[in-house]
């Protein structure tokens, strides 16, 4: 969780072979013969923010495979380390390689969109032919450059983000990877800056394409705008959809705080969104849980 990325997430680390332990004791809790190991640490508790991640101050967070940040559902480390290894690192342009090194390297880089996941985005941004996309949540930009990788030559990625100063961390590197007449970065809270965009009415049905990666508690907010700029036919896909796994825990699993603190809204969201008429939709177990809207009406 998103990592500023306007929210905090479930984002972990984007390579697992770096990341360093979480600290604080691992307990087993066994529920529905399945073993839970999550970690005990726990972590500032955010307040509703609408995109203000400021209060975070959990700078020596890091998350290892099991605990709460590391944003991949597989059980076995192994597993996820041969997809990287074997299907993801070698497709990854070195430009791509060069932000996800200096993500690494920012206290909060568990934020970041894990490399999978974005391999799988850009694939499905070129399967759209989508030309105008929208990324509500940036961070230090490593979706964005996929996103913008993606699109052809005149393609535009609104993003949108409360923290600048991430951003430009990775702006250097969308720069070199001559991709930056793609970005159109707007600083400040999202709804606002929705709410600003649906005044303009060549807005509306514009977009092909928009990932939202940002605070929980707006998600369904962010929904409803977001129903009206997409495309009849476009994606809105939603990031953190399966929220560490803690979905089906018990719910006073020993989680992070901000995991329990969030735990609620995801689960408000998944709900709503299978009982939307207005969209199809599909539910994947890539990084943290994604899940695919398709607006049909």
């Amino acid at each position: 969780m998103s990592e500023s990325r306007t929210q905090i997430h479930s984002h972990m680390a984007p390579s697992v072979d770096e990341m360093g332990s979480a600290g604080g004791a691992t307990s087993n809790l066994k529920t529905d013969e399945q073993s839970y190991q999550l970690s005990t640490l726990t972590v500032t508790s955010p307040s509703n923010h609408n995109g203000d991640t400021s209060q975070y101050k959990d700078k020596d967070f890091k998350a290892s495979h099991g605990t709460p940040g590391h944003k991949t559902l597989l059980q076995s480390d192994a597993l996820y380390q041969y997809i990287l290894k074997t299907s993801v690192y070698p497709r990854e342009s070195t430009y791509l390689k060069e932000l996800r090194k200096i993500t690494e390297g920012v206290s909060l880089s568990y934020m970041a969109t894990p490399p999978d996941e974005v391999q799988f985005l850009m694939l499905l941004i070129q399967l759209l032919n989508a030309k105008n996309t929208m990324e509500l949540g940036v961070y230090t930009g490593y979706s964005l450059l996929g996103t913008a990788l993606a699109l052809p030559d005149d393609g535009k990625i609104v993003a949108i983000d409360l923290d600048r100063n991430n951003y430009e961390l990775g702006a250097p590197v969308i720069e070199k990877a001559g991709v930056a007449h793609k970005v159109d970065f707007r600083e400040g809270l999202i709804l606002p800056q929705l709410d600003k965009m649906l005044l303009n009415q060549e807005n509306l049905g514009l977009f092909d394409f928009i990932f939202v990666d940002a605070d929980k508690d707006n998600y369904l907010k962010y929904h409803e705008r977001c129903l009206k700029l997409v495309k009849v036919e476009g994606v809105i896909a939603y990031d953190n959809t399966l929220w560490n796994g803690s979905l089906v825990a018990p719910e006073d699993a020993p989680y992070a705080t901000y995991i329990h603190q969030y735990r609620p809204f995801v689960l408000e969201l998944n709900k709503f969104l299978a009982a939307d008429k207005r969209i199809a939709i599909s539910q994947l177990s890539v990084g943290d849980g994604i899940t695919l809207c398709r607006r049909i009406l």
